[in-house]
């Protein structure tokens, strides 16, 4: 009885028709999770340049002069918008920005930027507040006095404080091929400017 059903079964499959092979198509950019490459791009519109006086020390000293800061557009739609960093004694950095890079420290801990900026009104630095941008060109002119922020710089994070008629910007600067950096001797310094108003 057995071998007469199961002779039953082969004869019915022999007798279906046969299921047509589907052709192996290439996947489709947005399968491989990229953009269509026929996707308008509009990048967003970004402010005006703003300029600061060199106003610590250290700014003084590595960047005397102004400091024109030119937010630039998206360069493309997976990439974030970044910024110019351009000193009066010939400095340019072309940067693009880091989003949540500043909250991200060595070894997978949080960040402390404590020991780097400081809010005159006692207020505990937000990282939130802090921008980070990568070093895409770095500019020195020959000759520069105590070169650029660092031998090669790489990373600069940005710190605005705002009172009442002023606006002062700290820049810290790290060198390295990595963020989070690997140690603290990746921070070349910090440098202060004040908005020109």
């Amino acid at each position: 009885m057995r071998i007469a059903i199961a002779a039953a079964i082969l004869a019915l499959a022999a007798c279906e028709p046969a299921k047509p092979v589907e052709e192996a198509t290439a996947p489709t950019p947005e399968e491989l999770g990229q953009d269509d490459p026929d996707a308008p791009f509009n990048p967003a519109p970004v402010g005006e340049p703003k300029t600061y006086e060199a106003f610590s020390k250290t700014a003084m000293s590595f960047t005397p002069g102004v400091l024109t800061l030119t937010p630039t557009a998206q360069k493309s739609p997976n990439l974030p918008p970044g910024a110019v960093f351009a000193f009066g004694n010939g400095i340019i950095y072309e940067t693009t920005l880091s989003p949540g890079g500043a909250t991200m420290g060595p070894t997978g801990k949080p960040a402390d930027w404590a020991n780097l900026f400081i809010d005159p009104s006692g207020a505990p630095i937000d990282a939130e507040k802090i921008e980070m941008y990568s070093v895409d060109t770095e500019t020195v002119p020959p000759g520069t006095p105590n070169g650029g922020f660092c031998e090669k710089t790489s990373f600069l994070a940005t710190y605005i404080v705002r009172s009442p008629g002023a606006e002062d910007m700290t820049i810290a600067a790290f060198s390295g091929d990595q963020w989070p950096p690997k140690d603290e001797t990746a921070l070349c310094g910090t440098f202060t400017y004040a908005a020109v108003h």
